[in-house]
């Protein structure tokens, strides 16, 4: 199991990569921020937030990513959200999270992506 502590991939061409834990919740929420945080103030430009292994994710979790997105744009950088399952990709839909952040089917796909085109 992964977690918000994980070790970022990170190539020197790459944008950061941050696991997130199996649930997302009020009991994680401040730690997740803050390790966000740490890694986007370290990464070149995009944070790809890895929710491959995140099967829960309620309101807590949304302003978790709201509140590095207003971080990431306050530093000129991007987030990206990649891989939700079906459940978490809907609840950040209904928040509106989908039309704020991009959302990625796979963690390669963000990896992918052109930075212009999600900014």
């Amino acid at each position: 199991m992964r977690t918000a502590a994980s070790q970022p991939v990170r190539p020197a061409d790459r944008p950061t990569v941050a696991a997130m834990p199996a649930e997302i919740d009020i009991h994680n929420r401040d730690a997740l921020v803050q390790r966000m945080a740490g890694l986007l103030d370290a990464a070149a430009g995009v944070l790809v937030v890895d929710m491959t292994e995140t099967t829960f994710c309620d309101s807590s979790g949304v302003h978790a990513l709201l509140s590095v997105r207003r971080r990431a744009l306050e530093h000129g950088k991007q987030i990206r959200v990649a891989a939700p399952n079906r459940n978490v990709r809907r609840v950040l839909e209904i928040c509106g999270i989908a039309k704020l952040v991009p959302i990625h089917a796979s963690v390669e796909e963000s990896l992918s992506h052109s930075p212009s085109a999600s900014a």
